[in-house]
């Protein structure tokens, strides 16, 4: 009896457990403070683009030569000799020992058959084949004697047939390969009224290879500060207009980069073929801009209305 007794009271102390378990849960979660949920940070994240033109105040060039030759030593000799002359024309015309500065420099092995004949450097010729001496002419004959008297004339001895003669002279073969050397310097130009007269000077004594020319300024602080400035203002315009449209307000700077874009100045290259003795070379500097971009992260001062239908 004394443990029937226990197991019942076992049984009704689970059974009540079981059935104030769902209450105990309840009471439980509501007894749990809920977690703080952190309010969304709206912000406007704009691009401000600012961009001035000023005239240039200096020129830059590439300008050299390239010559070729059987050997290495006959390309680079000549190749110096040239050189020598187009520095010293380039000093003669203005140009500052520090704004001559060598580039390029290259030895570069080229196979004859790469090369067009046109630009084959000249071969030395062989010396013309001996004339063939030919039989002297038979001596004119006196006046023939009448019929029947006198002896009879003697015939002409036997004349050996002559070796046609050479057209022309036999060419040496062309070598198998050519080396090639290249040479040349980077110029600054102070004067933008004297490129022209430069580009000549350097032509006339020699250069074949001219191309990059820009034009640029030579200190770009206050350009850089003027596209600065415009970039900024154009940041805070679109970022205005971007809460106005969805009826908020700007707040503070979250964020702020810049980003430079300078383009340069491309112009034609200038072949050595175009230059005129009579007449200077024309240049036309024009403008040169300078742009720059910011990124600029914009704080909402109130939350976005909702959409308009």
């Amino acid at each position: 009896m004394k443990n029937q007794s226990s197991l019942s009271r076992r049984l009704c102390l689970a059974a009540f457990l079981l059935s104030t378990a769902p209450l105990l849960a309840a009471c439980a979660a509501q007894a749990t403070p809920p977690q703080a949920v952190a309010p969304e940070s709206h912000t406007i994240t704009v691009v401000g683009r600012g961009e001035v033109s000023a005239r240039p105040d200096i020129a830059r060039a590439q300008m050299g030569i390239e010559v070729m030759a059987p050997t290495v030593a006959e390309a680079t000799k000549s190749a110096a000799a040239r050189m020598t002359e187009i520095i010293a024309a380039l000093r003669n015309a203005g140009v500052a020992d520090k704004d001559i500065q060598t580039s390029n420099y290259s030895i570069q092995l080229v196979r004859s058959a790469d090369v067009p004949p046109w630009m084959h450097p000249p071969q030395p010729l062989s010396a013309p084949a001996p004339a063939v001496a030919s039989a002297p002419a038979a001596a004119p004959a006196g006046r023939a004697a009448p019929a029947g008297r006198g002896p009879k004339p003697a015939p002409p001895p036997a004349q050996k047939p002559l070796a046609p003669p050479d057209l022309a002279p036999a060419q040496p073969a062309p070598p198998a390969h050519f080396y090639q050397v290249s040479n040349t310097v980077m110029v600054v130009v102070r004067n933008l009224d004297q490129v022209g007269a430069v580009l000549d000077a350097a032509v006339a004594a020699g250069a074949n290879n001219v191309w990059g020319i820009s034009f640029g300024l030579d200190k770009t602080d206050p350009l850089e500060a003027q596209a600065r400035e415009k970039a900024i203002a154009d940041a805070r315009a679109r970022a205005e207009a971007l809460a106005r449209l969805q009826g908020v307000s700007l707040g503070r700077v979250v964020a702020i980069s810049e980003i430079v874009d300078q383009g340069p100045i491309h112009a034609p290259r200038l072949a050595a073929a175009s230059y005129a003795a009579d007449m200077g070379t024309p240049v036309s500097p024009g403008e040169v801009s300078f742009g720059t971009q910011v990124k600029v992260v914009y704080a909402l001062e109130s939350a976005p209305a909702s959409p308009r239908k």
